[in-house]
């Protein structure tokens, strides 16, 4: 069977590991940091430094500046996600009193998936490796 040139290929959904984290608060400073609820499932923050991330920050949180961007994220200390990126003249990022979507970041692009050599560990993939 041939498929024509213009035929789209179905891709099954994945789920990433780790999953899109909830954002509490990101401050005015440089450089930035994001704090965030731990993951619902595993209950820890399952990202690492040098992880790439989409920030999706809706309208009522403020700090539109930094919607919609990729960064990297340069260390982290518990709950607390520094970031690459100089926040210091942004808008405030504030939580609205109404219910809307929540602030959020979750992995982005095929960077996430590379091997630690040190532990041997894949941090940044999706379930069951099956792309990103």
């Amino acid at each position: 069977m041939t498929v024509p040139n213009d035929a789209n290929t179905y891709l099954p959904g994945t789920i990433q590991i780790p999953s899109s984290l909830v954002i509490t608060a990101i401050t005015q400073s440089n450089p930035a940091i994001i704090t965030i609820e731990a993951d619902p499932i595993t209950a820890v923050n399952t990202y690492m430094g040098g992880q790439i991330v989409k920030l999706n920050i809706p309208f009522n949180y403020g700090m539109q500046q930094i919607q919609g961007i990729t960064v990297k994220i340069i260390s982290v200390s518990g709950s607390d996600l520094t970031i690459d990126i100089n926040s210091t003249n942004f808008d405030p990022f504030v939580i609205p009193l109404t219910g809307e979507m929540p602030a959020s970041l979750s992995p982005s692009g095929s960077r996430n998936l590379s091997l630690d050599n040190t532990t041997n560990l894949e941090p940044f993939q999706s379930y069951e490796n099956r792309g990103n």
